[in-house]
């Protein structure tokens, strides 16, 4: 169909930053990402559904790891896709109305986060759709018309949901979160503590330790072994260091510590993964 130019579901090993081919809506049915839009970043747990819109740079900051599975549909929109509009319409297969494609558009441009939780109906309505699509003996053009209609309105229905939570929040709190969350991953070979964690962002450990499950799907010290990982992950494929040196670089205290968590995290134990992306790049 013309107005659903791409779809499909599993996995990718490696999701380069790229643009697409209209409204993209992902629902991440296992797995977690660090994903980002125009450079921002937000971390895509399970049971979340994710958009972007066909201007907006997107990709994921670092390797995708095993265990991942989504879901994903790019929705065509009316008129001009490669420039930032604040104002768009929907192409007309879907039947949204102006007034709606109006209060749509508005609450997709504003956003300042692009994840959210999904509700049960856009859980279903996005598998739903991408399976009426993959049918090798053919779609239903008017199932599909409509399964995609609902899942615009239940895209924006999840959006405002989650923009009235935050309005019950701390949304000073939030920013400081965010704005540690985003310079951790440059200092995460301090030696961090909760205690420190939550006094940089003023707060005290169980505020700060909630508001980061918020934020990222992580505990803070799993959020912070996350970002080691990814440096170490880094180090491995890019430097001939010894594996004692990345760990002792990305902040872990002993390499015993660094290779239990690092399997943790990959699969593989440091050397495995360096040979491993040795031979791929061959």
């Amino acid at each position: 169909m013309k107005s659903i130019p791409r779809f499909g579901r599993g996995s990718a090993r490696t999701l380069p930053t790229h643009r697409d081919f209209g409204l993209e809506i992902i629902y991440l049915e296992k797995g977690a990402l660090n994903w980002h839009v125009e450079g921002r970043v937000e971390r895509v747990t399970a049971g979340s559904v994710y958009f972007s819109l066909p201007w907006q740079e997107h990709g994921s900051v670092d390797e995708f790891e095993p265990g991942h599975y989504w879901h994903w549909v790019q929705l065509g929109l009316d008129g001009r896709i490669d420039r930032p509009r604040a104002r768009f319409g929907f192409h007309h297969d879907f039947g949204i109305t102006r007034a709606e494609a109006t209060e749509i558009s508005a609450l997709l441009t504003r956003q300042g986060r692009h994840c959210c939780r999904a509700t049960p109906r856009i859980a279903w309505l996005v598998p739903t759709l991408v399976e009426e699509l993959m049918k090798p003996e053919g779609t239903e053009p008017n199932y599909v018309k409509a399964l995609a209609r609902l899942s615009v309105l239940e895209l924006a229905r999840c959006l405002k949901a989650d923009a009235e939570k935050q309005d019950h929040r701390d949304a000073a709190s939030l920013r400081r979160v965010e704005a540690f969350i985003a310079a951790l991953r440059t200092q995460c070979d301090e030696a961090w503590t909760l205690e420190r964690m939550a006094a940089t962002c003023g707060l005290g450990r169980s505020r700060f330790s909630l508001l980061c499950r918020q934020l990222t799907g992580d505990s803070p010290f799993t959020l912070v072994n996350r970002l080691r990982v990814d440096r170490a992950k880094r180090l491995l494929k890019e430097t001939p260091k010894p594996v004692t040196e990345i760990a002792h670089d990305c902040g872990f205290s002993t390499s015993q510590y660094f290779a239990r968590v690092f399997r943790h995290f990959t699969g593989l134990d440091a050397r495995g993964y360096r040979q491993k992306h040795r031979v791929a790049a061959k």
